[in-house]
Order: C-alpha cells, then structure tokens, then sequence
C-alpha cells in the first residue's frame, strides 16, 4: 500500500488494495498448510485468519470509500493541496 501512496490517479492507487487482498489471501492459504501439517496449533490459526479477515474488511472500506470519492469527484489528484494561512491561525 506504500507503493500506491503517491499515485496521482485514482485508478492507479485502487490497484495497491487490490494487491493487498492477494497477498492477504496467499497468506492464509499459507498458515492454512501450515495448520494441516500441524507446525501452528488450531488457535493460532484461528487468531490468524481473524485478523486477516479484519483486514480484509478494512481493505474494503477503504476502496468503497475511495470509489465513492471518484463517482463524486472528491479525489484530488494532485500532489500539493493548496491551503492558506488561515489553516494555521495566520494573516
């Protein structure tokens, strides 16, 4: 998600959540083989993919969030955002 911090466009940064959620997956599918040859134990296991589907669930907020932003035309796509002095208590 780091990588997709800077990107300009919303469509280029939906792609990072997207990666996300592949590895999230893949990394399930790994601790789920790790739990079948018993080297993590069933409660483990279970702590493990609770926080991986809570993730999950974040993920999903942020991309609703941010696709609602792009129908709305709430995304700003530049870099710097233009701000006055007022923001910070000056004349």
């Amino acid at each position: 998600m780091a990588e997709g911090y800077r990107r300009r466009s919303i469509r280029e940064y939906l792609n990072f959540p997207q990666h996300s959620f592949r590895f999230i997956g893949e990394n399930v599918s790994g601790l789920e083989a790790y739990r079948r040859a018993g080297q993590i134990s069933e409660d483990d296991f279970e702590v493990l993919n609770k926080l991986a589907y809570k993730l999950e669930n974040g993920l999903l907020k942020l991309v609703e969030s941010l696709e609602r932003k792009e129908i709305t035309g709430d995304w700003i796509d530049r870099l710097i955002v233009e701000e006055s002095n007022e923001t910070y208590g000056q004349s």
